[in-house]
């Protein structure tokens, strides 16, 4: 992984609003990847999010393969940008991400769940 990969993101990145991921998620044919630390997930994450720290982007794609309807999510934008770069060279065509992350989501004051 490169440090570039936290600040440019890939051509096949879709951004999202909180409220576009919100009408998403609801819809029930979106995978949520929620890619910040078990620590941070526990301390509140979106309903039906999935866990899979960024680093870990080969598992997803062996448990889960190429899909397009991906929606990641870490607390500002920054490593779900990465983890977008990482699954695009691993081959990914589309994927989607919520700008400004977490923090954008709190500040809309969404609902979260928490696992402590």
């Amino acid at each position: 992984m490169q440090i570039k990969d936290y600040f440019v993101p890939p051509k096949e990145l879709v951004n999202l609003a909180p409220e576009e991921v919100k009408e998403k998620i609801k819809s029930g044919s979106y995978v949520l990847v929620d890619v910040r630390t078990e620590w941070e997930y526990r301390k509140g994450h979106i309903k039906g999010a999935i866990l899979y720290p960024h680093g870990n982007e080969k598992k997803f794609l062996e448990k889960f393969g190429i899909l397009d309807n991906v929606i990641l999510v870490c607390k500002t934008g920054h490593r779900s940008r990465a983890s977008a770069n990482e699954l695009v060279r691993l081959g990914m065509k589309k994927i989607y991400h919520m700008e400004g992350g977490m923090d954008n989501w709190r500040k809309k004051g969404f609902s979260e769940e928490t696992s402590d």
